[in-house]
């Protein structure tokens, strides 16, 4: 079965490529490490990994409108698991957070939920949730 898993993710990564729309940049940061003597406090946190995201905006779908958590407002990010590394070049598999951050065309975004597809095994993409 996960050959045909692997045809799918291939197809999503390649369609996704050439409808992509703007720049869209994962940015992933790790929490600093506390002072020994203060441990309630946490570090300060630092920005380690900054990827290119192949990725298309669109709108949110009116049926997935909660009006609690996403708005009509709210943007859906189509992203690829394919993401490139902005420091090494090398294109590498990642699964986003809500604990990342996104910028499209510069600026920043606050990710509110993330929904892979499909919900088991390696994802083919991502549905990435951020508040306009």
């Amino acid at each position: 079965m996960s050959g045909v898993m692997d045809r799918h993710r291939a197809s999503a990564a390649r369609i996704i490529a050439k409808w992509k729309t703007g720049e869209v940049v994962l940015i992933r940061t790790h929490p600093g490490a506390p002072d020994p003597d203060r441990p309630w406090i946490p570090g300060t946190p630092t920005t380690t990994d900054v990827y290119v995201l192949d990725a298309r905006v669109d709108g949110v779908a009116a049926d997935l409108v909660d009006g609690s958590t996403i708005l009509a407002t709210d943007l859906v990010v189509i992203a690829s698991p394919k993401a490139r590394d902005t420091v090494s070049g090398a294109v590498v598999d990642i699964v986003p957070t809500i604990t990342d951050t996104l910028t499209l065309d510069g600026q920043t975004k606050v990710i509110k939920r993330v929904q892979p597809y499909p919900a088991a095994g390696p994802a083919a993409l991502f549905h990435i949730f951020v508040a306009s």
